[in-house]
């Protein structure tokens, strides 16, 4: 079952790009995130009462403070800073680059882990971590001089945002997640902190910000985005973490921009095959293989 879970967070983590790809092209990024973090709220919280069997009473004074402390800094750094950078991202760099920040979350994420949980790794791996990093910075780096990517300077710094601001999420809800919490738990804390700061944001710049007026498509995507990546793929995340391990989970995450290439070029036949892309979407895949063993 773990890694059914993990090949089925990669596939909800494909579905989410293209719909809140569309949805950055559609609307302000504020307005998404809030509508994201919201309606995450409204489907998480019968999820704790039913499929958890947690009552309200328990949902508040379960969690530790050690529990609330770190997932507030997961819900600052992932649903707050990490979704509006990489919304920023989609907007300006497109899906297929996007999804390219994947693996490099997940070497810089391993990087991390030699400070803050003290691990050991052989040279073999921190290679693999830097030749991971190293290629697809590389490649934004590339397409930012080139200028095949429209706004090229704020689609690179906006990826190089994603990667950190996601990185240091993955640290704090490891440290955040333990026997105290539930999965859905977890979830919905970083969920209702990310919603104070959103709601305070998103009051503050109501009147200042100009939106096209959604129409009823812009929040079915949006809906399918966030049960696919806000609650199912989150879900995911930490059910296949645990249960074979970060290690093996982290290698078949690292495909995840081999998927998207395929249904991006084959599927929905939005782009042609581009030989580079592909190529540092298997060199990236190797390093994170090679972090792992």
């Amino acid at each position: 079952m773990g890694y059914l879970a993990a090949f089925a967070e990669v596939m909800l983590f494909v579905a989410g790009i293209y719909c809140f790809g569309y949805a950055a092209r559609k609307s302000s990024l504020l307005n998404i995130l809030f509508l994201q973090t919201l309606l995450g709220l409204i489907l998480v919280f019968p999820l704790l009462l039913f499929f958890d069997k947690l009552t309200v009473k328990q949902i508040f004074e379960a969690p530790q403070a050690n529990n609330w402390y770190w997932l507030s800094a997961a819900s600052v750094f992932g649903f707050v800073g990490g979704n509006y950078f990489s919304l920023l991202n989609l907007r300006t760099a497109g899906e297929k680059i996007n999804s390219l920040l994947s693996p490099a979350i997940t070497a810089l994420a391993i990087v991390l882990s030699y400070f803050v949980f003290k691990e050991t790794f052989q040279l073999h791996q921190w290679l693999g971590a830097f030749i991971t990093l190293g290629i697809i910075v590389w490649f934004l780096l590339q397409k930012k001089n080139d200028g095949s990517i429209k706004q090229s300077r704020i689609g690179f710094l906006s990826g190089a945002l994603t990667i950190i601001c996601i990185s240091l999420t993955i640290i704090c809800s490891i440290k955040g997640a333990s026997n105290t919490v539930t999965y859905f738990q977890a979830i919905w804390i970083r969920l209702l902190i990310a919603m104070f700061i959103v709601f305070a944001a998103f009051i503050f710049r109501k009147k200042n910000v100009k939106r096209e007026k959604p129409n009823a498509k812009f929040y079915f995507v949006i809906i399918i985005g966030v049960v696919c990546q806000t609650v199912l793929a989150d879900y995911l995340w930490f059910y296949a973490s645990f249960k074979i391990g970060v290690d093996i989970f982290q290698i078949i995450l690292a495909t995840l921009p081999l998927w998207l290439f395929a249904v991006d070029v084959y599927l929905l036949k939005r782009s042609k095959p581009n030989i580079l892309f592909l190529m540092v979407a298997v060199l990236a895949g190797i390093g994170i293989l090679l972090v792992m063993l």
